[in-house]
């Protein structure tokens, strides 16, 4: 149950930075547009580490 949970957290935290990142390039502020890559490249590291 913990594990679940921690992924359904870690998916909505994941899809609010893609979400916002998405937004703001729309709306021509490319400074915070990638400003959320390196959150999401810590997830994906996050992720690889609790899959092995």
């Amino acid at each position: 149950m913990n594990r679940k949970l921690s992924m359904i957290l870690l998916l909505v935290f994941v899809l609010i930075l893609v979400v916002f990142g998405t937004w703001q390039l729309f709306a021509g502020n490319l400074k915070a547009a990638f400003s959320t890559f390196p959150f999401l490249l810590i997830m994906y590291l996050f992720v690889l580490k609790l899959r092995r």
